[in-house]
């Protein structure tokens, strides 16, 4: 392995010298016995010739300034990357960056130890290409990934409801529910097979809308255009704000679980994991 060619407490006693007016100054700078001191310059001066005796007085040759130079420069570049905050990409669903990440900065930051830069992004590409070429550190989604170079923790339920339009409670009260929402135009999701979530139902009147993102069918069913099935961390903040109505329904599926992907062979990464996931946890008690 290559090392360096001149050590840095010798590239330190250089510096000193450059910085102070004797041996003595140069020893309590460097918080040094001067005999010891005085030891090391006569080596430094025989074997590099970075220091000469001029008037009886120790000095740094031009060579030696030009290594007190890089000296400095290296000091300083050192404590840039010290100093640096450690940067996180995460890649997510649109709904779950707008309605739990992003809220809860402030939260995962702490969780991280304050010095750390985030990036969040919902990539065009699949989310396992985006790990596995680098583009994101973690991936945070509801199912498992099928890639083996890719590790996950399942973290949370997906726990689903039944939502409705806030106006709808009045008509509902005294109702059976699956016969009350037979009738009324549901809200199609393009990727939701919802005779998975809506078994007892059977055939449901079309509202003539069907939408690919949970953000959307959040909004339909906010503008009162009919009812629809999501995950209720999609959609906590509009029921207690009053914007949607959680119909009691319980919706009974298997497998859907919050998940947080990493790279296998990753240890920075696998380090901050744990961090990651238990923030996550958190949020869903």
């Amino acid at each position: 392995m290559d090392k360096f060619a001149i050590s840095s407490d010798d590239c330190l006693i250089l510096k000193a010298f450059k910085d102070s007016n004797s041996l003595r100054e140069a020893a309590v700078m460097l918080g040094v016995d001067p005999a010891g001191l005085a030891r090391r310059v006569q080596h430094i001066s025989s074997t590099y010739g970075f220091l000469q005796k001029v008037n009886n007085r120790w000095q740094v040759t031009a060579r030696g300034l030009d290594l007190v130079a890089w000296t400095e420069s290296s000091i300083q570049a050192q404590k840039k990357i010290l100093s640096a905050k450690s940067s996180l990409r995460i890649a997510t669903t649109m709904w779950f960056s707008e309605e739990v990440l992003i809220p809860n900065l402030k939260s995962l930051q702490k969780h991280l130890g304050g010095n750390t830069q985030l990036s969040l992004s919902v990539p065009n590409k699949s989310f396992e290409l985006s790990l596995i070429d680098g583009s994101v550190d973690f991936v945070i989604v509801c199912h498992p990934p099928e890639n083996p170079e890719i590790e996950h923790k399942q973290l949370i339920l997906e726990e689903w409801v039944l939502i409705a339009p806030p106006e709808w409670k009045k008509d509902l009260r005294g109702k059976n529910i699956i016969e009350f929402f037979k009738v009324k135009p549901f809200i199609r999701h393009q990727q939701i097979n919802e005779d998975i979530f809506l078994k007892d139902f059977g055939t449901l009147t079309d509202s003539g809308i069907t939408i690919d993102n949970l953000i959307g069918i959040r909004s339909a069913v906010t503008q009162g255009l009919g009812w629809s099935v999501v995950p209720k961390l999609a959609v906590r903040s509009a029921i207690a704000e009053g914007k949607l109505l959680e119909v009691p329904y319980e919706i009974h599926i298997q497998d859907r679980k919050v998940c947080l992907w990493w790279l296998r062979n990753r240890y920075e990464t696998r380090a901050q994991s744990s961090k990651l996931a238990s923030w996550i946890k958190e949020l869903s008690e």
